[in-house]
């Protein structure tokens, strides 16, 4: 198959923070992930098989150095390996990067940051709980809550749903009212007594494990445990989405791309064959379409991702509406690609098939995508002339920004 670099290539003068190095490094992830995902149980649909690879292919390209640069260049890197790990498939989504973890090394104490920094290097997940069942978006309804203790630590008792990583994670950050009502956050280790799990079956994102988190009587340190200060946990939970949502649209885009490349590479190898005199026009209309249609919403959440390294203020916009844009992209993109590929491409186990039900899900997580169009509307209604200041590539970005994927 061709290579997600193929993709990417083009792009290359959108993205000069990324030194030749820096390309190298996504040239040698492209690699190493296309051999490992073409051996082993890469394409096993036992869900604890499937997850268990998952997890040792994430340590395995830790133990290989596959990580972001330090500085302004780590962010963009981050969400160009996130299309290069979804060019393979959507359940690559963790491959690298810290993820949810990166509210720690942005936000917590510096115990904590030292030990999650080192768990997270090896290779180790963290998972994020916060949506409860009237949806995560409106965290200011969270009922999750902390009551406090004699001695002054708290206890923490609730029900987290829709929890992804739910047996895979090694700690999970906690959002929840403190014992005066405000919104914290705190992590978690999953080897914490009073963490009960209830595994669900999703439709798509099936790869990493899914359901129900509920705590009972959980401890909580607020000297050590709180990411953010207390009552920070609606601010913590924007800041960390303004950086991640441009990854995850970049990755829906690289299973929409790997996923066109695998239709092109069918429908030109049966011209080459025979079994096709020709690629009839409207199939030809679609492939330019969709693959102008990907690229673009790649710049865009390139874009994203240099705002949110620079804290722009139009960062938090451009990650909330450029999610719901880009994943509608991609789940677009391989609606209409499917018919292309033929019967074949409509098995359950099919990589296309695959794509379209990963996707669907994706419209619904990290924030549902009608919600977040709806939140970028308001925005522009209250501050229509907000963030015009310009954000050049050599700009430098605030402390911290460099770790955060």
């Amino acid at each position: 198959m061709t290579s997600p670099m193929t993709w990417l290539g083009p792009l290359i003068s959108s993205v000069p923070e990324i030194d030749d190095d820096g390309w190298r490094s996504l040239e040698r992830l492209a690699d190493d992930l296309g051999a490992l995902c073409a051996v082993g149980a890469a394409a096993s649909t036992d869900a604890d098989v499937r997850s268990r690879w998952l997890l040792g292919l994430r340590r395995e390209l830790a133990a290989r150095g596959h990580r972001a640069p330090a500085g302004l260049p780590g962010l963009l890197w981050q969400t160009l390996a996130q299309f290069i790990a979804g060019f393979h498939d959507l359940d690559l989504r963790d491959a690298t990067g810290l993820g949810h973890g990166a509210m720690i090394i942005a936000e917590g104490g510096a115990g904590a940051v030292t030990h999650w920094r080192a768990r997270l290097t090896a290779g180790e997940l963290v998972g994020i709980a916060a949506t409860e069942r009237h949806g995560g978006s409106r965290i200011q309804e969270i009922t999750t809550r902390a009551t406090m203790r004699r001695d002054g630590t708290w206890r923490l008792d609730g029900e987290k749903c829709w929890v992804s990583r739910l047996v895979e994670a090694a700690g999970f950050v906690v959002f929840f009212r403190d014992p005066d009502g405000r919104i914290s956050a705190a992590v978690v280790d999953t080897g914490a007594p009073g963490l009960e799990r209830e595994v669900i079956e999703p439709f798509g994102l099936g790869g990493w494990s899914w359901g129900v988190l509920r705590l009972h009587g959980v401890h909580i340190d607020p000297a050590s445990d709180l990411v953010g200060g207390i009552g920070e946990g609606r601010d913590v939970f924007r800041r960390h989405f303004v950086r991640f949502r441009p990854l995850v649209t970049a990755t829906a885009l690289g299973t929409a791309a790997g996923a066109h490349t695998l239709v092109t590479e069918a429908l030109a190898a049966k011209v080459r064959i025979g079994m096709l005199p020709r690629v009839r026009d409207n199939a030809l209309l679609v492939l330019g379409r969709a693959y102008a249609e990907i690229t673009a919403a790649v710049l865009a959440a390139i874009a994203a991702s240099r705002l949110a390294t620079a804290g722009h203020p139009h960062a938090d916009f451009a990650a909330r509406v450029g999610k719901a844009a880009g994943v509608d992209t991609a789940f677009r993109a391989v609606a209409d690609l499917a018919p292309l590929f033929g019967a074949a491409g409509f098995q359950r186990t099919h990589p296309i098939a695959k794509a379209r039900a990963d996707l669907t899900g994706l419209l619904y997580a990290d924030g549902i995508h009608d919600s977040l169009y709806r939140s970028g509307g308001v925005s522009l209604l209250a501050e229509p002339d907000a963030s015009l200041a310009p954000v050049r590539p050599d700009a430098a970005g605030p402390d911290g920004f460099d770790m955060a994927a």
